[in-house]
């Protein structure tokens, strides 16, 4: 069994959290929301969808993202003032999540934690047969996620594949038997 590092992922969904990030101000739909200092942020938005809503958890318990908050949430919302489930800031940049040590979340269960994210976000952006677009991932991703893990075909061409029977096998084997999916550091790190 091949598997990327839990680092390599966490950078992959970091990745497309800057994505969407200048996506969203290209379009026009970033906000700023008050951090717990008051100071304002351009807010990641989970779009209240699992697609983002995973991938957000992910960098949140690993550290990468830290929620904002709302001081006046729509009042059609069930949303509370206070701290956002849905709004967050980036508190590293690409190169510091690349450079950081993440050996204390290497671990199995967390590495199925991360490529679920991976996964469900991965689904939304994907072509047909699980071909991979690599024009839209990260310039590690080849090197760091797919050549290292056997999720990931990468076929003599140079297109990479998913293999969602392996991913079943491997990942939502483990995902089904977790009590608790989310990311926990090491016992004793």
């Amino acid at each position: 069994m091949q598997n990327a590092t839990v680092a390599a992922i966490v950078y992959e969904l970091l990745f497309e959290v800057y994505r969407k990030i200048d996506l969203d101000r290209k379009q026009g739909w970033l906000q700023s929301l008050p951090d717990e200092n008051g100071a304002l942020h351009e807010a990641f938005y989970v779009e209240g969808s699992g697609r983002w809503e995973w991938p957000a958890g992910v960098l949140n318990q690993v550290g990468a993202l830290k929620p904002l908050y709302e001081p006046n949430p729509p009042r059609w919302t069930t949303r509370l003032p206070g701290q956002s489930k849905i709004f967050f800031k980036p508190v590293v940049t690409l190169d510091e999540c690349e450079a950081a040590n993440f050996l204390k979340f290497e671990t199995f269960d967390n590495y199925c934690v991360a490529m679920f994210a991976f996964e469900y976000l991965h689904s939304h952006f994907a072509y047909r047969g699980g071909l991979v677009n690599l024009d839209i991932r990260s310039h590690r991703f080849l090197k760091a996620v797919a050549s290292q893990d056997d999720i990931f075909l990468v076929e003599d061409d140079g297109e990479v594949r998913f293999d969602q029977a392996r991913f079943n096998t491997k990942v939502m084997t483990r995902w089904e038997e977790l009590e608790v999916r989310r990311i926990h550091p090491k016992s004793g790190a």
